[in-house]
């Protein structure tokens, strides 16, 4: 075979530049530029965002979701998952006597904050 010549098993030539996935570039005028900045759109409305602080054990301060209030919160300890957890492990250890302590201890509970306005749930903070 002559030098230069170009057998069978090579592909045809194509017109133009290639992108490198190995197919022909896109034509200029066809895609936006990627320097020019996002088409203008017109807003209307108004949209408030409520960022809920980070509610655990001791209580806070918090805009309550239901009277739009912002309040300290006040907090009651509840038993979670994890206090049946504890509750369980201890069982199976054979400790029967001991099981019960986790629903006296706070720390081992889940937190609900209610709003001291309305009375509503504000936040459940869980252990688990």
């Amino acid at each position: 075979m002559e030098k230069g010549h170009l057998g069978p098993e090579s592909a045809p030539p194509y017109p133009g530049p290639y992108n490198n996935y190995g197919g022909a570039a896109p034509q200029p005028g066809l895609y936006p530029s990627p320097n020019a900045g996002p088409p203008h759109v017109a807003y209307q409305g108004v949209t408030q965002v409520v960022v809920m602080p980070s509610l655990q054990d001791s209580p806070g301060r918090a805009q309550c979701p239901h009277c739009r209030q912002i309040v300290v919160t006040q907090t009651e300890h509840k038993a979670g998952l994890m206090t049946w957890a504890i509750c369980g492990g201890l069982t199976l250890f054979g400790c029967f006597l001991c099981c019960c302590i986790p629903f006296c201890v706070d720390s081992c509970q889940d937190v609900e904050h209610h709003c001291p306005n309305c009375r509503k749930t504000v936040h459940v903070y869980k252990r688990c």
